[in-house]
């Protein structure tokens, strides 16, 4: 298994999970669920993952910065509910990592994304290395650690 073979829809993928909150503001005028609301989803998810993950205490030079965010939209959703947003280390690269992130609502994947979010230092990108790949890999499906 690698991370481009990975089923991004299987719920076993994610260890980490956060609930958000279907506003009626985040429909369209079909009243689904309009696609700007999917992506606040997916950034509650990627957001509370990487502090959780990253923890605090980076210097103020270095920062992440999203370099790629790409989602597949596979089912709609309705006003109202909540919807479950699960969250894995998908890939670690040189210089970025890869954050997946599924957006579940009643136990249906109705969504799924990629994040690819790159380590900056002094404005420029920079290694990832030592503790901070420690913490990624730590956060990766133990089916990717080997293969990804």
């Amino acid at each position: 298994m690698t991370s481009e073979t990975i089923d991004l829809t299987d719920p076993s993928l994610y260890g980490h999970w956060w609930t958000d909150r279907i506003r009626f503001c985040d429909t369209d005028h079909s009243q689904h669920v309009n696609n700007v609301a999917f992506a606040a989803y997916v950034e509650t998810g990627r957001v509370y993952f990487c502090k959780l993950v990253l923890g605090e205490g980076f210097p103020e030079n270095e920062r992440f910065i999203v370099g790629n965010l790409s989602i597949d939209f596979l089912k709609e959703m309705y006003w109202p509910g909540e919807v479950t947003i699960g969250a894995a280390i998908l890939k670690i690269g040189n210089r970025s990592f890869t954050v997946a992130n599924g957006v579940f609502k009643d136990g249906v994947c109705c969504a799924v994304a990629k994040t690819i979010i790159v380590f900056l230092r002094d404005g420029k990108s920079a290694p990832v290395e030592g503790v901070l790949r420690e913490r990624l890999i730590a956060a990766m499906p133990a089916a990717l650690r080997v293969s990804g």
